[in-house]
């Protein structure tokens, strides 16, 4: 209550002063210093001594749009001329278009207020035009807005919508975003066009499913043999995670759909939420039904406003349907959803920190156990997944055949791998966007998919989990003994996987020429994981859902930098390791790349911070920060 009330009167004002804060602890009936330490941490919020100027330009300063010289709107003959007593210009993280970058968002307060109107994809003069005119008094339309923007992407051959042929409107108008019919009526979606999957399961189960055998609850084991995987980037199996909360003791128990997505170059859910509302939410009533929930809750970046909207919409649409809300379907069970919008950082992406803000504290890491399928949001056993997961449970529950309990979503990979998923990929592209692919399916054939590297230049590098996964080389070097390590299998990979993994890294290090090609990698988190390690490799490989690509001649080491600022940026400052070991990272790779320190001697310090950092931190994102300088200094021949 106390976030989402901040956030309400922000909108309208645009700062919080001391009496608004007074009323809101009033109202939440809390002692004033709970809702200042909310308000003073969350970087959207803006106090009275903070009061923004008249217009106030955010311009985002990470990865591709670092690469497409966001740095240049940010330098002192760029958007910084607008500059003055009534204009502000600001440097911001990641804001989610990274397909359009560079990207700036623009807020006008006073007379003619207006807030979050996206500008992408502009050169300098254009984007300075722009924001002359909005300083004029002028409102020129954000064009750019994600209503009326189809990013490049495979749509014809996503899978994902089994209500394909019934596209719900989810926008408002004469014309539905993909064109669907304007006359599409409640009538239509009932008999067949959305939330069937809550209709047959209520069907199959009206009343609860009790008990801890997982024998006594079919619907829920349709999800095992899928092998449907959380999408947020940790991997975990989606059956394990309904599972335990199902089996967790208590009558309180919650869904939350984790939309915070804050990972520079990641914009796949963007679209899932604006483009197929309808799955988010059927996926969140359905984790909720099956695991005897009590509320779902769908968490969005405050970004996102297209995407709030188009929720919200949807969410009244499901409870005109009766799919949602008291008395879902006349089955007597009940299942309230609503929207939970973030006040912003990167932390929040961390479920626990994610749970911390919907509490209406500071989103920092818990310390675990106890888990979150105990001890989640309020203390109840709580689902935490990913927008993509969730989804791509009504098609994987609807297509499942009971009679072979054969699962058409595991046998929707490539051969060998179980699975389809989304990828957003930026960068130095033809056609950066949104790509539905087959889990398998090659790092060089989503670069094909994408348009290939752009005006036909080569491959230099490519970040293949945002920020977090660092920045690999063309041609990976291949540590000697490989046709050893080939020989002995990890006690965590199948017999299956490391076969993949034996035929990918003989394949990819032929076509390296004796080192290893990145285009052979199969886009799978598990098999990803396990060829750093049979490379011989001292960073390990990580997959993420946001990809970036840089062509040959990129001056990498900035590159690595500016992935390097964004963690120091974003570090919640709980835990001193990360605090303090985020910032010192930044002072490294500053001094290699200005020269003021040598390869040898930037390279042990690189590591041994990430050694610490690794058993230290709180939460992953310690962990990761390392990675950009690490595999850049370990990777690159020459890392300047």
């Amino acid at each position: 209550m106390i976030i989402q009330r901040l956030l309400a009167l922000q909108e309208e004002h645009g700062f919080l002063t001391d009496e608004q804060l007074t009323s809101v602890a009033r109202e939440a009936d809390v002692p004033l210093y709970k809702v200042q330490e909310v308000a003073s941490f969350y970087p959207h919020f803006r106090r009275e001594w903070d009061r923004p100027k008249r217009v106030e330009i955010q311009v985002c300063r990470d990865m591709t749009c670092h690469l497409r010289g966001s740095g240049r709107l940010l330098a002192k003959d760029g958007l910084q001329t607008l500059a003055g007593p009534d204009v502000g210009v600001q440097g911001v993280s990641c804001l989610g278009r990274c397909d359009r970058a560079p990207v700036c968002v623009v807020h006008r307060h006073g007379e003619g207020a207006f807030h979050d109107h996206v500008y992408a994809g502009r050169t300098i003069e254009e984007f300075h035009a722009i924001v002359s005119e909005i300083v004029a008094g002028e409102a020129p339309e954000p064009a750019d807005a994600d209503v009326v923007h189809l990013p490049h992407s495979n749509s014809d051959d996503w899978r994902i919508d089994p209500y394909a042929s019934y596209p719900p409107p989810i926008i408002s108008g004469e014309k539905g975003l993909l064109g669907s019919k304007a006359d599409f009526s409640l009538a239509e979606a009932a008999t067949g066009g959305s939330y069937l999957a809550v209709r047959e399961y209520l069907k199959a189960h009206p009343a609860p499913i009790r008990g801890k055998d997982p024998k006594e609850h079919p619907w829920l084991c349709r999800l095992d043999p899928a092998g449907l995987l959380g999408m947020g980037g940790a991997g975990v199996p989606a059956y394990r995670k309904w599972l335990d909360v199902w089996q967790a003791a208590g009558d309180e128990k919650y869904i939350v759909c984790n939309g915070d997505e804050s990972e520079p170059g990641t914009f796949k859910d963007r679209e899932i939420l604006l483009r197929m509302p309808h799955l988010v939410v059927e996926g969140v009533i359905l984790a909720g039904l099956m695991t005897n929930a009590t509320a779902g809750y769908i968490y969005i970046r405050h970004e996102y406003g297209e995407q709030i909207a188009a929720i919200r919409r949807e969410i009244e649409r499901a409870k005109e349907l009766r799919a949602c809300g008291p008395n879902i379907f006349g089955s007597g069970r009940a299942f309230p959803v609503e929207v939970f919008v973030s006040p912003g950082g990167y932390i929040c992406g961390e479920q626990s920190a994610l749970l911390e803000a919907m509490e209406d504290r500071r989103s920092q890491p818990r310390n675990r156990p106890p888990e979150l399928s105990t001890n989640g949001l309020r203390d109840k056993p709580t689902v935490v997944n990913n927008v993509e997961t969730l989804a791509w449970a009504p098609a994987i529950l609807l297509r499942h055949n009971p009679d072979t309990k054969n699962s058409w979503y595991a046998g929707a990979g490539k051969p060998g791998f179980r699975g389809r998923r989304l990828l957003s990929i930026s960068g130095d592209l033809e056609r950066p966007g949104v790509y539905e692919i087959p889990i398998g399916t090659t790092l060089g054939e989503l670069i094909e998919l994408a348009g290939g590297v752009s005006d036909g230049r080569p491959l230099g590098a490519v970040a293949p989990s945002g920020p977090s996964g660092g920045l690999l080389p063309t041609l990976l070097p291949v540590a000697p003994g490989w046709e050893d390590r080939l020989a002995k299998k990890p006690e965590e990979a199948s017999n299956e996987q490391w076969e993949i993994v034996t035929r990918t890294v003989r394949e990819g290090i032929t076509r390296g020429g004796g080192r290893f090609d990145i285009r052979s990698l199969p886009l799978d988190l598990h098999v990803f994981r396990l060829i750093g390690p049979a490379l011989g490799l001292r960073v390990g490989l990580m997959l993420g859902a946001g990809l970036a690509v840089y062509a040959e001649g990129t001056n990498y080491l900035e590159q690595v930098v500016n992935f390097t600022e964004f963690f120091r940026n974003e570090s919640c400052g709980k835990c001193v390791p990360c605090r303090l070991g985020s910032q010192k990272l930044v002072e490294l790779g500053t001094a290699f790349r200005n020269g003021r320190i040598d390869l040898e001697t930037v390279r042990a310090d690189v590591f041994d911070l990430a050694y610490t950092l690794g058993l230290t931190s709180i939460c992953g994102l310690g962990v990761v920060a390392p990675n950009p300088l690490a595999t850049a200094l370990d990777l690159f021949v020459d890392a300047r």
